[in-house]
């Protein structure tokens, strides 16, 4: 069970009256809630192990980020404003994932003020990744379909204006986090929990608001902003006679890609759990073992996309490239490296993953 996504209402003091929030069936007759011990068990052996990698390479790959730009931030361009912002979003994200290990082999054992925070945190950089991802889309489609560079350097406040409000429309969509996550005795697996905790009356259409608010603004608005505004950059780029255009247009095709298939498999099975929740599938314990381990897996791939956003909008730039050399430089690691690629900016390398003038051929991408 994917204890940080995943949610149920739960009253332990509804258990022999069976009126729990959440459907509670079984494949028998008696409507007695399904037996979690198989979830359980593969939670316990899949989920610690995936999600100590997963926080290992996000802390890593975004960390690196973070030392290389910070030194640098009054001479960062949008794009790579953006990039900070979502390096230090996807951090926060992973960070919560060592909470979400223990309670799969202890149970929930930090408190209840732990719980809520930690919830929220999560709500908070996940909304602050995905709404991150568009912004850059949105700055590049600006940048290299109508050669607008809407964030000149005399006007970074827009830039800093833009991420504030992305910051706090994310704080908004993490209350209802804040207030209804509980610690509570979860009978069906016998442990304690972190888990949203609704009034038994509202509890349906609780959760049903949340996960379709979820499924718009986590995935489907993004995703259609960067179908959008790739699409005209992609259209762009191939009527231009940029050098390197390939590469950039790779680039470009890989970011829609690994969102497309990073998040689109937990969305789907979420969505199938909705209509189960709704009645419109046939209820079975079966069907809900397979749905809360489909859940574990496909979040797992969520959590990776926190994996490869520095590789994807970062680590191919040659700025940052250049960057790094004279961090290793000053610090003496990798000669090879720094022989490489140290004093090498050309002037069309002002930006580090995208070209921050309307020249279409992206030549500042590698």
């Amino acid at each position: 069970m994917n204890y940080d996504i995943k949610s149920f209402t739960f009253n332990p003091s509804d258990i022999e009256n069976n009126t729990y929030g959440y459907s509670a069936y079984s494949d028998s007759e008696d409507v007695i809630p399904c037996s979690q011990e198989e979830n359980k068990s593969f939670d316990q052996s899949f989920l610690p192990v995936l999600y100590s990698l997963l926080f290992l390479l996000g802390i890593l790959g975004n960390g690196l980020i973070m030392v290389v730009m910070l030194p640098n931030r009054r001479k960062l361009q949008s794009t790579d404003m953006f990039i900070l912002h979502l390096a230090l979003a996807d951090i926060l994200l992973v960070a919560t994932l060592p909470f979400w290990a223990v309670q799969t082999t202890n149970g929930w054992i930090f408190g209840e003020a732990v719980c809520k925070i930690v919830a929220s945190i999560f709500k908070i950089n996940f909304y602050a990744g995905t709404f991150l991802l568009t912004c850059i889309s949105c700055d590049r489609y600006l940048s290299i379909v109508f050669a607008v560079q809407i964030y000149k350097k005399n006007r970074m406040d827009l830039v800093h204006w833009s991420c504030f409000l992305v910051w706090c429309l994310c704080f908004l969509l993490s209350v209802p986090d804040a207030m209804y996550y509980s610690v509570l005795i979860e009978p069906r697996i016998n442990m304690t929990v972190c888990e949203p905790f609704f009034p038994i009356e509202t509890s349906v259409s609780w959760k049903l608001a949340l996960t379709f608010l979820f499924h718009f603004l986590g995935f489907l608005l993004p995703l259609g902003g960067m179908l959008l505004f790739y699409s005209h950059i992609i259209i762009t780029l191939l009527k231009s006679q940029g050098f390197k255009k390939q590469r950039a247009l790779r680039l470009i095709i890989s970011v829609v890609v690994a969102f497309f298939l990073c998040w689109t498999p937990y969305n789907v099975v979420a969505f199938l759990d909705t209509l189960k929740t709704l009645n419109a599938l046939k209820n079975s314990c079966n069907l809900e073992n397979k749905i809360d381990i489909a859940l574990s897996v496909t979040s797992g791939l969520c959590y990776f996309h926190c994996c490869l956003n520095p590789v994807l909008y970062a680590f191919f730039g040659v700025k940052f490239k250049s960057n790094l050399a004279e961090l290793f430089n000053r610090t003496r690691l990798c000669p090879r490296f720094v022989a490489r690629y140290v004093k090498r900016r050309q002037p069309s390398t002002r930006s580090s993953t995208w070209s921050e003038s309307g020249d279409t051929s992206l030549s500042g991408v590698y």
